[in-house]
């Protein structure tokens, strides 16, 4: 099932093979690495408390629920999870086996949407504050170099006040030798 078409789903009913009612879809899961969605987290049982992991290959969604390709008794059958919690490699085995999947390879890790949500929106939150602190970084860069501007000029001012102060020294010298030496 495609990514953006299964995680909007959450929270929808759930029915078996036969269109008997299961549960809520609570959570999905991802390989880790593929954008594929490859298994349901069902809440079933008295009043959702258990969580029934469903593979979602051969499932089917309509405008008012999820249609699994496993019996009602297959699916409350299955291994529980803990909503949220990574499905391990051991953990995939024992669902191929459970519904009787050939899984090519080895057994995989599989990413919870809920975790993957939580976990793209801190790095989000994290891009987004590195941004931040690039440009306060950029802006202190720009005042320095301001600063070091405006000093430079103080100094190109000073210099200038300086020289300034000489010539008149001198000139008000050479005044004075004129004076004193057309007085004589």
């Amino acid at each position: 099932m495609d990514i953006e078409s299964i995680e909007g789903w959450t929270g929808t009913q759930v029915v078996d093979r036969d269109g008997e009612k299961v549960g809520k879809l609570e959570d999905v899961y991802f390989e880790e690495g593929s954008e594929e969605a490859a298994f349901g987290c069902v809440k079933t049982g008295l009043l959702g408390r258990s969580l029934s992991v469903v593979p979602l290959e051969g499932a089917s969604v309509s405008r008012e629920h999820l249609r699994m390709a496993y019996s009602k008794d297959e699916i409350k059958g299955a291994p529980a999870s803990e909503a949220g919690a990574a499905l391990e490699p051991d953990a995939e085995a024992e669902l191929a086996r459970h519904y009787g999947l050939e899984r090519p390879g080895p057994s995989r890790r599989y990413e919870s949407g809920g975790a993957r949500a939580q976990r793209e929106a801190r790095a989000r939150e994290a891009a987004e504050r590195a941004s931040e602190l690039e440009q306060l970084a950029e802006a202190k860069g720009d005042e320095a170099r301001e600063s070091d501007a405006s000093a430079d000029e103080a100094r190109r001012r000073a210099k200038e006040a300086k020289d300034e102060r000489k010539r008149a020294l001198d000139e008000a010298a050479q005044v004075r030798r004129d004076a004193d030496g057309g007085s004589e």
